[in-house]
């Protein structure tokens, strides 16, 4: 076997166990967009061009006859926007990767693909294939379970009251718990957490996921700005 293949199993065994949350949230996402109107191709190309569940959902939820494009593209953003920070963090992890590896990777960035390379990073390098053992099934399940909601989402009054999108919480806190490991995690969870609580309670709509994100930023750098004071006092 080569490398490649190996690294490329390695991924999609990690990602294996998750995957059934892809496959609830990509369904209620093609059942949704047909309910608003859109066609089974429409709502697949939109899942296949676009390529992100909960910026997918947020938009649909502001879509309305006639569309205000505008709306639908800031609410996408906005839910959306915490992939730049995910990217920045990733970005030191794939400099070995040629220019196209690279785009590929930011371009197709999942929070499930960032979140295994964090940790995948602690011991290894994280290599092209790795990632892409974890984004091809889910881009797959995506793209094609997005096809069958639209076909079949009408045989169900509301999805959404099935509670299959609590899937990716759970994905987002088993993603989480690897790095109670390294020093300094809990205030900076503790502060991300309570700031997106107070953004989401004072009316920032989808803005609170990188409010808080922010805050947890903030924090980190804090925290790293008094580690150096404290090394640099005789």
């Amino acid at each position: 076997m080569t490398a490649g293949k190996q690294e490329f199993l390695d991924g999609f065994r990690l990602v294996l166990p998750i995957l059934v949350a892809p496959i609830s949230f990509s369904f209620i996402t093609g059942a949704t967009s047909v309910q608003k109107g859109l066609s089974a191709f429409e709502a697949t190309l939109m899942s296949a061009s676009v390529f992100a569940g909960g910026g997918q959902l947020l938009a649909l939820e502001v879509w309305y006859e006639p569309q205000a494009w505008l709306l639908v593209m800031l609410a996408a953003i906005s839910i959306n926007v915490r992939f730049a920070l995910q990217a920045a963090s990733v970005q030191r992890k794939i400099n070995h990767f040629t220019p196209l590896q690279r785009w590929v990777t930011i371009a197709t960035l999942t929070d499930p693909a960032w979140g295994m390379s964090e940790v995948r990073h602690l011991s290894r390098q994280v290599t092209f294939w790795f990632i892409s053992g974890i984004t091809v099934p889910i881009y797959l399940i995506w793209v094609f379970g997005t096809l069958a909601g639209a076909l079949l989402g009408n045989l169900i009054d509301d999805p959404a009251k099935l509670g299959l999108d609590f899937g990716f919480i759970g994905i987002f806190i088993a993603l989480a718990l690897p790095f109670w490991k390294r020093t300094g995690a809990l205030p900076v969870a503790v502060a991300s957490g309570a700031v997106a609580i107070a953004a989401k309670l004072a009316g920032f709509a989808a803005l609170y996921v990188f409010i808080g994100a922010m805050a947890g930023v903030a924090m980190a750098g804090f925290m790293a700005h008094r580690k150096a004071k404290r090394a640099q006092t005789p």
